[in-house]
């Protein structure tokens, strides 16, 4: 349906898109996830005809649109910092885009209404958007873009501004929206856990580079290298070289590590890795031989509900976090042993 063929962009002489491409299927909710200074709103606004690329096609259903202005590619835009009118009623925002298509104002009306219902705003129709809370005035921004049944709906750190518990109740109210209106949406957000939510697929961009795209849980589970783990918040990271791969063993500063089967396909001997410890990889009991063992001091233990978060330094600048079923003390020395699956191999 949307395809984004490598776009090219420059900014002050200095590269922001280099070759991006991804794509966009009926009902899907794909989330452009990265950094400040990515690439990422730029695309957005490339996609929706507010910017031009300088290489490479934006096309829908095979035919480019780069052509088009943007009032005809029927896109539904919504931006961080809403750009609702104050000097209008609620009403009166979410009916904007709707006369700007000349509808009869009985359509108008019915629209507007249903709109507002879907984003829990039923009764605010009459309301000045100057009275309205932040999470309400998303709410109507939001209802905004859906009443004129755009193709495509296109959203900008939509809950940026917004503190951490509204944006949480927020991204649950539109993950349901989304699959309830089926709109293929364009989710622009530096959050990994928006993302996460929202996503049926992502889009990791990096300095104007596409690094890895898939569904969230592919993504978690395999991260292609060793900035996306740190970007998604995976901070057990541990460098060493591959001294065998059929099965993987890397040798590291702090021990020898078998990672997952099969891990070592593609790795040479001698090649410089990062090893990923799964946070809950730890096995109940110690294995006799002395790969894949950790010892380390308690730093820190954080209680997480049926589990402890477990913070352990093993020395020589290396601290890594654990859940375990156990509740040690600070400064106790602990030695875990961490099954292979746990131990993701990744290009350094």
């Amino acid at each position: 349906m949307l395809e984004v063929r490598a776009i090219e962009k420059s900014y002050e002489g200095k590269p922001l898109l280099r070759g991006v491409s991804f794509s966009l299927e009926m009902g899907d909710t794909v989330c452009l996830l990265g950094a400040s200074g990515s690439g990422k709103s730029t695309l957005l606004r490339i996609i929706a005809g507010l910017e031009e690329a300088e290489g490479g096609d934006v096309l829908w259903d095979g035919n480019s649109i780069l052509d088009l202005p943007v009032h005809r590619r029927n896109f539904g835009l919504m931006f961080q910092d809403y750009a609702l009118f104050p000097h209008r009623s609620v009403a009166q925002n979410v009916a904007f885009g709707l006369r700007m298509q000349e509808l009869p104002q009985d359509e108008i009306d019915r629209r507007v209404q249903s709109a507002l219902e879907q984003v829990n705003m039923a009764g605010f129709a009459r309301r000045s958007v100057t009275d309205l809370s932040g999470g309400q005035q998303q709410r109507v921004a939001l209802a905004r873009a859906i009443a004129p049944r755009p193709r495509l709906l296109m959203l900008d750190e939509p809950l940026g501004a917004l503190d951490r518990t509204l944006r949480e109740q927020l991204t649950g109210e539109l993950r349901q929206l989304l699959h309830h209106t089926g709109i293929p949406t364009i989710y622009v957000t530096h959050d990994q856990e928006e993302a996460f939510a929202l996503a049926d697929r992502l889009v990791l961009l990096s300095e104007g580079n596409v690094v890895q795209t898939g569904a969230p849980v592919e993504v978690y589970r395999q991260p292609k290298n060793a900035w996306v783990a740190r970007f998604l918040g995976m901070g057990n990271l541990l460098a060493g070289k591959v001294v065998s791969n059929q099965p993987l063993f890397v040798q590291t500063e702090l021990g020898v590590f078998e990672s997952a089967p099969n891990a070592g396909q593609g790795y040479a001997v001698g090649e410089a890795v990062e090893l990923l410890l799964r946070p809950g990889g730890v096995c109940n009991q110690l294995e006799q031989n002395v790969k894949n063992q950790l010892t380390g001091t308690v730093k820190d233990v954080l209680f997480a509900g049926e589990n402890n978060r477990v913070t352990l330094d093993c020395g020589m600048g290396h601290v890594f976090s654990f859940t375990l079923d156990s509740s040690p003390q600070p400064g106790e020395v602990m030695q875990l042993n961490l099954a292979p699956e746990s131990v993701i191999c990744l290009e350094a």
